[in-house]
C-alpha cells in the first residue's frame, strides 16, 4: 500500500504553494507517495467567524492514518495552526517536516531571510546610491519580518545611513493595505530613494500606488520585494526582488521527511542561502525572456477580463445547479448535469463534494451542525473520477476521498479545502492532480459559491417541510390525534378512490360512543375528552398501519382501508370494541366505556357513491348502537 503524507498550508500564499507544489511533486513521484494537501483560508482577523470554519480542516485528517506530516510554516501563523498541528503531530507520533518556520520538537528547513535581503540593500545603496528607504513591513512580529528588517538596518548602518521607526510603514502582507499606509504616509514625508517591501504582494501595492499619484519608477523611486513570485518578472517595472528557491525548498522539505520515515535522524533547523534578483524596479535591466514574458502578460490587458467573466458565470452556475432544489437527490442530479461528462476547464477530471452527516441530517430534523470537527460519514454529494460521474453515496470520513488509489497509479496530489458557513461545519472539496485550482483563490471562490447554494437549499427544504408539517397539523384533530373532518377530504377520500381505481375492496368503518351524551352530563366533559382518546388510542393499535382513521365529528369517528381480511370486517369489529373495553377496565372508569361499529364493504365494480357507502356504515353502525340502547334498557328494567 502507497505511503501518506498530509500537507498543512493556508491557501491565501497561492503564488508560494503552486511553487512549492512543484517541489513536492517531484519528490512524490520519485518516491511513489500520495500527498494528502489540506488548504485552508483563515484570516488573521480573529473577530471573524469564518476563522474557526476554516481552522476546522485540521481537525479532518487523522494522523495516525498518515505516515509523515509537512507543514507550510510560514503560512500557518494566520489563527494558531501551528500550535495545534504540533499539538496532533507530537499525540499522533508520526515523522515532521516544517517550511520556513522553526517549531519545537519538529525539523525545519528555512530560507535565510537575512542574507538576501542583505545583498539586496547592498545592491540598492552601492550599484543605485540610494540615501533614503522606507521599509514596508509586513507583521510586526513575525521573525521573518524582523530578519528582513534587520538586514535593512545593518547595512544603511554600515554605510553610515540609518532607518528611523517613522520610515516603517506597516503594510501587513497586503496589497491594499500597504497603499493606505503608504498614501498617508507620503502626506507627511518626502518620496524616498528607495520603498524596499518585506514582500512581493505589498511591493505589487506600492507600485501600483506610485502609478496612480503619477510617479515613474526608478526615475522617481526605487521599489523591491521578497519572494520571486511568478508575477514578479511580468509586472511593469519588473520587479527586484529576493528568491527564496521555493520549488527547491519544498523538495528538500518533502525529501527530508521520508528520510525520517525511514528512519534517519532528526537535523533540527537547517538554513538556506536567499539571492537578490535584480530586475526594472530598481534601474537593472531584464533578459530578453522576461521581456516576452512580460510583453504576453501586458497583452492579456483584454483577455484577462473575458476569462474573468467566463469564470464569474461558471461560479453563477453552480449557485444555480445548487438553489431551489427539495432534496439532496435532486441537488445531486443537478450537479450531475452541471458538471456534464469530461474533464472540466475549471475543476479537472476528478474531484467531488463531500458534506457532513450532520449538514444532510439537519434538512429534515433539528440536529446541529458540526462546529469541532466532522461526523464519521460523509455523504458524497457529488463526485467525478476520469471525467466520470460518481454516484450519490456516503463514505467512512477518514477516506477523505471516495475512491482509493490502486498501487500502480503514479504518485497522487489530492487538495482539500473546507466548505463551512461561518463556524458551522458544512463538509469539504476534494481535486485530484489539479493544482490550478489553487490560481487566483479560485479553490475559495468556489467552496464559497458551493456554500451558498447549500445553504439556500437547506432553507427551501427546511421551509418545505415545515410547510408540510403545518398541512399536516391542518388535517390532524388535535384532541384524537387522528384526522380531522378536513383529513377525511384530503386523505380518506383519496385513499378510497385511489383503492378503489386499482379494482380492490375497500372496507369503510363507522364507530360511535355509546351513551357520551350520560358520561359528559353525569362525569363531565373532562371524562368525555378522556373517552375520545381511548377510543382514538383504540382504533390506532387496532387498525393495519397504511389505514386511515378519523374523527369525523363529535364521539363519530370513521376508519378506511384496503379489505386484508376474510371475513366482512368482523374480526376487525371485535378486535376494535374489545380493546375500548380493556383500556376502559385498565383505568377502572367510573363509567362503561363501549362503541358501536358499522361497517361496509366498497365494492369497485359497483357504480355507487362514497357518501351512499358512508351512509350504508352510518346505519349498520345505528343499527348496533339501536340493539345496545335495547339491551341496556332490559337490563334495567328487571
Amino acid at each position: 500500500m502507497k505511503r501518506k503524507i498530509a500537507v498543512f498550508a493556508n491557501g491565501w500564499s497561492d503564488e508560494y504553494l503552486l511553487t512549492a507544489l512543484k517541489g513536492i511533486r517531484k519528490c512524490a513521484t520519485e518516491n511513489d507517495i500520495d500527498v494528502y494537501f489540506f488548504v485552508e483560508y483563515a484570516s488573521a482577523n480573529t473577530r471573524d467567524e469564518n476563522v474557526q470554519g476554516e481552522i476546522n480542516l485540521l481537525n479532518l485528517p487523522n494522523l495516525d492514518d498518515f505516515d509523515g506530516a509537512l507543514l507550510m510554516g510560514n503560512t500557518l501563523t494566520n489563527a494558531g495552526e501551528l500550535d495545534i498541528l504540533r499539538e496532533k503531530i507530537l499525540k499522533a507520533d508520526i515523522p515532521a517536516v516544517c517550511l520556513e518556520y522553526k517549531v519545537d520538537g519538529i525539523d525545519c528547513i528555512c530560507t535565510d531571510n537575512y542574507s538576501g535581503m542583505r545583498e539586496l540593500c547592498e545592491h540598492l545603496v552601492n550599484e543605485h546610491q540610494v540615501k533614503t528607504v522606507v521599509f514596508v513591513s509586513g507583521l510586526a512580529d513575525n521573525e521573518e519580518n524582523q530578519e528582513r528588517l534587520r538586514a535593512v538596518r545593518d547595512v544603511l548602518r554600515e554605510h553610515k545611513l540609518s532607518l528611523s521607526d517613522d520610515y516603517i510603514v506597516p503594510g501587513e502582507w497586503s496589497f491594499y493595505r500597504v497603499q493606505f499606509s503608504l498614501e498617508s504616509w507620503l502626506k507627511d514625508h518626502q518620496l524616498p530613494d528607495a520603498i524596499v517591501c518585506a514582500n512581493d504582494t505589498m511591493a505589487f501595492g506600492v507600485i501600483t500606488l506610485m502609478v496612480r499619484l503619477g510617479y515613474d519608477m526608478p526615475r522617481d523611486v526605487i521599489v523591491t520585494g521578497f519572494d520571486n513570485l511568478n508575477s514578479s518578472s511580468k509586472f511593469v517595472p519588473a520587479l527586484t526582488t529576493v528568491n527564496r528557491k521555493w520549488d527547491d525548498r519544498s523538495y528538500e522539505g518533502f525529501k527530508h521527511l521520508i528520510d525520517l520515515m525511514d528512519g534517519k535522524p532528526k537535523k533540527g533547523i537547517r538554513y538556506f542561502p536567499s539571492t537578490v534578483v535584480c530586475r526594472e524596479s530598481c534601474g537593472c535591466s531584464i533578459s530578453e525572456e522576461e521581456k516576452r514574458e512580460q510583453l504576453k502578460t501586458i497583452n492579456q490587458v483584454y483577455t484577462v477580463p473575458i476569462d474573468r467573466t467566463l469564470f464569474d458565470w461558471h461560479l453563477t452556475g453552480l449557485d444555480e445547479a445548487t438553489t431551489g432544489k427539495s432534496s439532496v437527490e435532486e441537488i445531486h442530479d443537478s450537479l450531475k448535469e452541471f458538471f456534464g461528462e469530461g474533464s472540466s476547464r475549471y475543476e479537472g477530471d476528478t474531484f467531488c463534494i463531500c458534506v457532513d452527516e450532520s449538514f444532510i441530517n439537519s434538512f429534515s430534523d433539528e440536529t446541529e451542525l458540526k462546529y469541532l470537527g466532522y461526523s464519521e460519514q460523509m455523504h458524497v454529494l457529488y463526485g467525478k473520477r476520469d471525467g466520470k460521474h460518481l454516484p450519490y453515496q456516503k463514505i467512512k470520513t477518514s477516506y477523505i476521498f471516495p475512491v482509493f488509489s490502486s498501487p500502480d497509479e503514479p504518485a497522487n496530489i489530492y487538495l482539500i479545502a473546507p466548505l463551512h458557513s461561518l463556524s458551522n461545519c458544512l463538509g469539504y472539496g476534494v481535486f485530484k492532480n489539479y493544482e490550478n485550482v489553487l490560481e487566483t483563490y479560485f479553490f475559495y471562490s468556489w467552496l464559497r459559491h458551493l456554500k451558498s447554494g447549500l445553504l439556500r437549499c437547506r432553507q427551501n427544504i427546511i421551509m418545505d417541510n415545515m410547510n408540510n408539517r403545518l398541512k399536516e397539523f391542518s388535517l390532524m384533530d388535535e384532541l384524537s390525534g387522528l384526522l380531522n373532518r378536513k383529513g377525511y377530504e384530503k386523505k380518506g377520500i383519496p385513499l378510497l378512490e385511489g383503492i378503489r381505481d386499482e379494482k380492490k375492496t375497500a372496507m369503510m368503518m363507522v364507530v360511535d360512543i355509546n351513551h357520551m351524551k350520560m358520561i359528559n352530563d353525569r362525569y363531565g366533559h373532562l371524562s368525555g375528552d378522556l373517552a375520545i382518546r381511548l377510543v382514538a388510542k383504540a382504533i390506532k393499535e387496532t387498525i393495519p398501519e397504511d389505514w386511515c382513521g378519523i374523527r369525523y365529528g363529535g364521539d363519530e369517528f370513521v376508519v378506511i382501508g384496503e379489505k386484508l381480511f376474510v371475513d366482512d370486517g368482523a374480526m376487525l369489529k371485535n378486535r376494535l370494541c374489545a380493546a375500548v373495553e380493556n383500556a376502559a377496565k385498565a383505568l377502572m372508569l367510573p363509567f362503561k366505556l363501549t362503541v358501536s361499529v358499522g361497517s361496509v364493504l366498497v365494492d369497485p365494480e359497483k357504480n355507487v357513491s362514497l357518501d351512499e357507502y358512508f351512509s350504508m356504515a352510518d346505519t349498520a353502525m345505528y343499527e348496533m348502537k339501536k340493539k345496545i340502547h335495547q339491551d341496556a334498557t332490559k337490563k334495567d328494567g328487571k
